[in-house]
């Protein structure tokens, strides 16, 4: 039995995921800038994200949200295409 990933399922997960993490990583800037920037900081191997922090504004916020979960979902959808391609 041939097991085939639906692509609308691993896209639509993957973007929801992606759009749940944004929201927890903009919270947490909004209510802890400085622990969060010394996390990304560690995150990113000592790159300073300062400035990308206090260039944060509700429309960047909005921007990056939307972006990043467009991309994600398109990202799941060529997943499962080429996993079932291989399958």
């Amino acid at each position: 039995m041939e097991h085939k990933l639906s692509v609308m399922r691993v896209a639509n997960s993957l973007a929801v995921t992606t759009a749940l993490a944004y929201l927890v990583c903009i919270i947490a800037v909004w209510l802890a800038p400085g622990i969060t920037t010394t996390i990304g900081n560690y995150l990113l191997h000592g790159v300073n994200v300062n400035r990308l922090v206090e260039a944060r504004t509700f429309i960047f916020s909005l921007t990056s949200l939307i972006l990043g979960t467009i991309l994600s979902w398109l990202a799941g959808a060529l997943f499962a295409a080429v996993y079932n391609k291989f399958r």
